[in-house]
């Protein structure tokens, strides 16, 4: 298994996590020269992004330069995280020898915006997804949480991967901005193929009908009936008269009428509870989601079935905790039992030691 050494706020530890889950060896470096990590950490508390993100991991908190390349000269694998090109490059990066190096920064280490900064919400607008999110002739919204940092080290995972699987060695270069360009397949179809620019709706897809979201009688359900589902949605709504409805043959003429069908469907779903609703929904096997609490996550007895909840013990102050596992395996390989370490200069020293 490889070495791989982390260096940097989500993006970074998101990558290394994956490595972790995989049975890596990884050494995380919890530097104050990585100016993203104290901001990345801001959405939720200290310990429970540690948690998700650096259980499995032996965790070094150092600005000893020295020790840095130390480690990473033993690496198979570096992840750099860093604010700008700039500061990528007073790491000593490019003098660092691993067979793969990875460094992640808001806009890359070429081009004129190098050595600009960037929290995940500019990336977000100037990667146009702030132009669609929120309801139209209102104020444009922004994703909460990691949406940028666990994108970018999903990127950054993939790449590496990739390299050592063809034993090559690479200097790997992720800009968050082209991360974000990359993910955003709807709209480049759409302006592709059928020359439209997206904008706000809301809840509403827009471009198929009905994607939406809508009350019922305890909650909310998310419906997204794409045109292969419309004759069994009829079914579902017990409605199947808008089958030879004109206003709604086609996807093109629910467009048109989409407040009519938005209507229509309010109306059948409004004294209907959550659990009728997903009942009814299974039967006719149409794309419709409830709505759930944290709670009805946690005791979901498919997640259960898929063993999505792993046990990770607590290095200080004793007890186990849940978090999610990654959402795929290699068939028949166990999951590592990880430990979530702490981050003291008695680490930095058997790190030191070991390598």
């Amino acid at each position: 298994m490889d070495r791989v050494l982390e260096i940097g706020g989500c993006a970074a530890g998101f990558c290394g996590r994956l490595f972790a889950q995989c049975g890596h060896d990884v050494v995380r470096v919890e530097s104050a020269r990585t100016g993203r990590q104290a901001a990345s950490q801001a959405w939720v508390s200290e310990e429970a992004i540690a948690v998700h993100l650096h259980a499995g991991k032996r965790r070094v908190r150092t600005d000893d330069q020295g020790l840095i390349a130390a480690l990473a000269e033993r690496a198979d694998v570096v992840v750099l995280e860093a604010d700008t090109a700039r500061d990528v490059e007073a790491f000593g990066f490019d003098e660092w020898r691993p067979p793969v190096k990875v460094a992640i920064t808001p806009f890359g280490r070429t081009g004129p915006k190098k050595n600009w900064q960037a929290a995940s919400n500019t990336i977000l607008a100037m990667g146009g997804y702030t132009y669609l999110m929120g309801d139209p002739a209102r104020a444009p919204l922004s994703l909460p949480g990691h949406y940028v940092e666990f994108q970018s080290g999903g990127f950054a995972f993939t790449a590496a991967n990739a390299c050592r699987l063809a034993k090559t060695t690479e200097t790997i270069d992720i800009g968050m901005l082209e991360v974000v360009m990359a993910l955003s397949q709807f709209t480049t179809v759409l302006w592709h193929c059928a020359g439209v620019i997206r904008s706000r709706h809301g809840n509403d897809f827009w471009s198929v009908v009905p994607t939406n979201l809508f009350r019922c009688a305890d909650g909310w359900v998310y419906i997204n009936i794409v045109p292969g589902f419309w004759d069994a949605f009829t079914v579902f709504l017990d409605r199947p008269e808008l089958l030879i409805d004109e206003r709604f043959g086609t996807n093109a003429a629910r467009m048109l009428n989409r407040d009519a069908l938005h209507a229509l469907i309010a109306d059948a779903l409004a004294p209907l509870a959550k659990q009728r609703i997903a009942r009814r929904a299974e039967e006719c096997r149409i794309p419709l989601g409830v709505v759930q609490s944290f709670d009805d996550v946690l005791a979901d007895a498919h997640l259960a079935a898929r063993d999505m909840w792993q046990p990770v013990r607590r290095t200080r102050g004793g007890g186990v905790l849940r978090s999610p596992r990654p959402s795929w395996r290699v068939a028949g390989e166990p999951w590592p039992a990880l430990a979530l370490g702490d981050p003291t200069a008695e680490a930095a020293t058997a790190a030191r030691a070991d390598g």
